[in-house]
């Protein structure tokens, strides 16, 4: 809880006799000044009651209010302009996230209906309120999934008061009729270790050292060495693929870690862009915050800053070599697709400096290394013929 701390003063001609008067009462006196035969003190309001109580003799005066406590005196001292602002903020807050008007742009009429109507299912219509992007696009994918035979491309786009929803319409095409023939070729060198085959001739077989460019699967269908149709090929080809990492791994890192020391704070926030209302007073810190007021758009939160500071810390040889281990199998699951695996990994060379580790490292995956590679586009040679 938040100190509800003040500034008092009463006229004190004897200043020993108060302050034995004060220490009687046991009171928690955060700071004292005298001066012109006035003694000023900073207490909590529930001590300055106190003081009324049982000083009588003494008359006492609120000079001024400290902390979050004088914000909140100001705010019941003007809650009239208070209660306007936020009356004021609140309809503004309305007024500009509401939609008054949905265009859907298409010549054709029943695709119009069906994009309104699928939008009012999900409270998108006029008189609502605006949806986030996020949900903008979650309500556009729902729709094209629902209607993938009808819906090639759905856009919503905000315009002040209104959205306008651009669609264009599937057109489907006969693709029984192959436009190309092509082959599967290697994009890496590698040793095979899987081959899934699903249309034309394999060229290679297991554990054959391929490179960069060879064909994989023909597209040509030879029987009695004589090509008797050309197709585009298709299938998948895994082969082993080989890498030498090089990586450096100081022996000294830093963490942070936290002091023990918070302090509070308020923030407000508009549209994903947050304010703080009192300035920073750590140089480090973590941020927890707890929402405490959120109307549309507009949040405040009651910010806990944590302080923290940098230990610097130091890996032992053991701990530095699986560091550089775990890094070199990083840097390469960065270059692999998502299909692709690291099956093994080997340290070759390790040399020890002052302050870094130097290691190199052989790492073996199993990768997908075929490519699709047209050969003929009989599309084009009709139109040239």
């Amino acid at each position: 809880m938040f100190k509800k701390l003040i500034w008092v003063k009463s006229k004190c001609p004897n200043y020993y006799n108060f302050i034995k008067k004060l220490e009687y009462l046991n009171l928690k006196i955060e700071d004292i000044k005298y001066q012109d035969e006035y003694i000023y003190l900073k207490i909590n309001y529930q001590d300055y009651q106190r003081l009324e109580k049982y000083l009588v003799s003494y008359k006492f005066t609120i000079v001024k209010y400290l902390g979050i406590y004088a914000l909140i005196n100001k705010v019941k001292r003007n809650h009239i302009l208070v209660i306007t602002l936020i009356g004021g903020l609140v309809a503004y807050l309305i007024f500009t996230n509401l939609i008054v008007e949905i265009n859907v742009v298409h010549e054709n009429k029943e695709i119009r209906d069906l994009i309104k109507e699928e939008l009012e299912e999900r409270n998108v219509k006029v008189l609502s309120f605006k949806k986030s992007y996020k949900t903008l696009t979650k309500i556009k994918e729902e729709i094209k999934d629902k209607y993938p035979d009808k819906i090639d491309w759905l856009e919503i786009e905000e315009h002040g008061m209104s959205y306008v929803v651009r669609v264009e319409e599937r057109i489907i095409t006969d693709t029984t009729q192959e436009d190309k023939t092509c082959d599967i070729v290697a994009v890496k060198n590698g040793r095979i270790k899987d081959i899934l085959l699903y249309d034309g001739e394999a060229l290679v077989d297991l554990d054959d050292y391929v490179r960069e460019g060879d064909t994989l699967i023909s597209g040509k269908i030879m029987y009695n060495e004589e090509e008797k149709r050309s197709i585009c090929a298709k299938g998948e080809v895994y082969a082993e693929v080989w890498y030498t990492v090089d990586v450096s791994i100081p022996f000294n890192y830093k963490t942070s870690t936290k002091t023990g020391k918070s302090k509070y704070n308020l923030v407000w926030e508009v549209k994903n862009n947050k304010k703080t209302i009192f300035r920073k007073r750590f140089s480090t810190y973590q941020s927890k915050y707890t929402n405490i007021l959120k109307i549309f758009d507009f949040s405040l939160y009651l910010e806990k800053e944590l302080e923290t500071k940098e230990i610097t810390n130091k890996y032992s040889e053991e701990e530095a070599l699986e560091m550089g281990i775990n890094k070199a199998i990083s840097n390469i699951k960065k270059k692999i697709g998502e299909k692709d695996e690291i099956i093994d990994e080997k340290v070759l060379k390790k040399s020890l400096n002052d302050s870094t580790m130097d290691i190199e490292v052989f790492v073996i995956t199993k990768e997908l290394i075929s490519q699709e590679k047209i050969t003929t586009d009989l599309s084009n040679e009709d139109n040239r013929s």
